[in-house]
């Protein structure tokens, strides 16, 4: 009790005492780097206040786990008091190894933190950084000193340093000028909404979409048309990692309500890359969800898709038990060639398609041959756009069993999404029920009839076809 801090079971500060002694030792025997690392923590103070000491003690905690397992085993980490933590980080060739390390410590600390009533947190921290043997660093003291010094530069540049953590003795590594939407995923004001996936054989929601939304410093929240434009490569896979991280907190909060839903998130192409599949990997290994929940929906208009390397990163991909969408199918001229040799579980048509079907019903053959292709495929086929209740009843009609769409729901956050499954939605009227639903039965029957007739001739018979109250469709038009 003496050497643990009571809250998170770390190593307290008479513990680190005798840590620092031996790692600092064992630098000099080894002739290696010691790096020591004072860390303060950002956006701490906020949990207290709106969610109380109980759920800053969550906080606290979580991170006591977390940081250990990120850390390598000759590692250490203590806790000194209030959000304060020191890590020791020995055994360094050259400060590259040190990044490197920093990188997979910001990533643990900025991942949502679930709370115990429902909710959950995002922080970030503050670092300084003093190696020995560098220096006027001969005993423990002077180094926690120069590390502190360092942790203090680095939050009082908050605003405009590049990264967290600062090297005592060293500029501030200044981030260059940000975009609008760059600084506001800096600064934590990601929001992820969910858009329910209707099966309409079941006629439940089964699955969801994660979309990202940015809130303004007005309040005013921002689609991804609006922002993404000003998103870096960098961004956007920070932003796919940031959504799932989100969604793989959210999902088991969803299980225990008894909704055991899939999610999909939307990756950009550019960032399939082998940092990308270890870090997957990570969060799946660190979630409770099982990757058969996932699916990673790639956007379809990107030549990247065609490399080899890419067709090799997917496949690793998929391994890891994910499941792999190729989104809005349809919107470039070498789709056929990319579903024949992608390794995907899914397609999602483009919206377009769907959009304007009520003024473009000829479209319905589109629709129809998109959905032969799937199941001739052996892929899933999720049809998104479905925005008003006559595009529900004609894309229904069609036998299409994904859907997503204004018609079935708007994308929500997380606790209305919550309330909205709690209402029990479902849609289980006889379809059809409008006259463009009618038209799309007429030509999903028409179609299967056609078939028939031109492979099997002998099935029909010519007397029934001769009658037209025999057809479909006649109940329909005269009701």
């Amino acid at each position: 009790m003496a050497f643990y801090d009571d809250l998170t079971a770390l190593p307290n500060r008479r513990s680190l005492e005798t840590l620092m002694k031996q790692g600092m030792a064992r630098a000099k025997r080894h002739d290696r780097l010691l790096a020591v690392c004072m860390m303060d923590l950002d956006g701490f103070k906020p949990v207290n206040d709106i969610y109380g000491h109980e759920a800053g003690d969550e906080v606290l905690v979580a991170l006591g786990k977390r940081l250990p397992e990120v850390l390598r085993k000759s590692d250490f980490v203590a806790r000194l008091g209030g959000d304060e933590f020191v890590l020791l980080v020995e055994d360094l060739e050259d400060l590259d190894d040190l990044s490197n390390i920093m990188e997979k410590i910001e990533s643990t600390i900025s991942a949502p933190i679930p709370l115990s009533h429902g909710e959950s947190v995002q922080i970030g921290a503050s670092m300084g950084v003093a190696i020995y043997p560098f220096g006027d660093t001969d005993t423990g003291d002077k180094l926690l000193r120069l590390a502190d010094q360092a942790m203090y530069e680095s939050k009082a540049n908050k605003a405009d340093r590049e990264r967290f953590w600062v090297l005592f003795g060293e500029e501030i590594h200044k981030a260059v000028s940000l975009t609008p939407a760059q600084q506001l995923l800096d600064a934590g004001a990601l929001e992820i909404w969910y858009q329910p996936v209707l099966n309409t054989r079941t006629r439940k929601v089964v699955g969801v979409e994660a979309l990202a939304r940015l809130r303004d410093k007005d309040g005013t929240l921002l689609p991804p048309a609006k922002f993404l434009p000003q998103l870096q490569i960098g961004d956007l896979s920070d932003l796919t990692k940031k959504v799932l991280a989100q969604s793989l907190s959210d999902l088991p909060l969803l299980n225990t309500q008894g909704w055991s839903l899939w999610v999909s998130v939307n990756m950009d192409p550019r960032s399939v890359s082998k940092d990308c599949i270890i870090c997957l990997q990570e969060m799946i290994a660190q979630s409770k969800v099982d990757p058969s929940r996932i699916t990673l929906e790639i956007l379809e208009g990107d030549d990247f898709l065609e490399q080899q390397k890419a067709l090799d990163h997917l496949l690793e991909m998929k391994a890891l038990g994910v499941r792999l969408a190729l989104d809005d199918v349809g919107s470039a001229y070498s789709s056929l060639l990319r579903l024949k040799d992608l390794p995907i579980d899914e397609i999602k048509l483009d919206q377009g398609f769907i959009r304007s079907l009520e003024q473009r019903p000829q479209d319905l053959h589109f629709v129809g041959a998109i959905q032969d292709l799937a199941a001739g495929i052996g892929v899933d086929l999720v049809v998104e756009g479905v925005e008003t209740e006559d595009i529900l009843d004609a894309i229904v009609a069609t036998g299409a069993q994904f859907l997503q769409g204004y018609a079935i729901a708007k994308p929500m956050p997380i606790s209305e999404l919550q309330a909205f499954l709690q209402s029990n939605p479902c849609h289980d009227h006889p379809h059809p029920t409008s006259l463009l639903g009618f038209y799309a039965k007429q030509i999903a029957a028409h179609n299967a009839l056609k078939k028939v007739i031109c492979q099997a001739p002998h099935l029909t018979d010519y007397r029934t076809l001769a009658d037209a109250t025999a057809c479909p469709g006649h109940h329909y038009i005269r009701s």
